[in-house]
């Protein structure tokens, strides 16, 4: 398989990963939700460990070819499988900040009764 047939890979993973990761972002926005903050962090560590997984098998499988461009072949997984990670972080961020505002205004609101 040439450089060029792998690179152009790159937009299908892409749209490989779009979908589950729209429906899994609806569920780290519910997770997030959550009193403890330990589910909403599920999410992206599994990713991360996902996208390692992926490289190191790409990684092992590239150990015998040798060409100068397939260096940056793992780069560009880790990247694209890390896009994930970065929507269930932002997802969890943003909802945990609503998630602990509220509970500080709940917690005002009690002690001015």
């Amino acid at each position: 398989m040439s450089t060029v047939r792998i690179f152009m890979l790159v937009p299908i993973l892409c749209l490989y990963l779009a979908l589950p990761t729209a429906l899994l972002a609806i569920l780290e926005y519910f997770l997030a939700r959550l009193e403890s903050p330990w589910p909403g962090r599920v999410l992206p560590i599994l990713s991360v460990v996902n996208s390692l997984g992926w490289t190191l098998v790409l990684l092992l499988n590239m150990s015998t070819m040798l060409h100068p461009s397939l260096y940056f072949l793992p780069l560009a997984v880790l990247v694209i499988f890390n896009m994930p990670t970065l929507i269930f972080l932002l997802v969890y961020k943003t909802t945990r900040r609503r998630f602990t505002e509220r509970r500080t205004m709940d917690r005002k609101d009690i002690e001015d009764l």
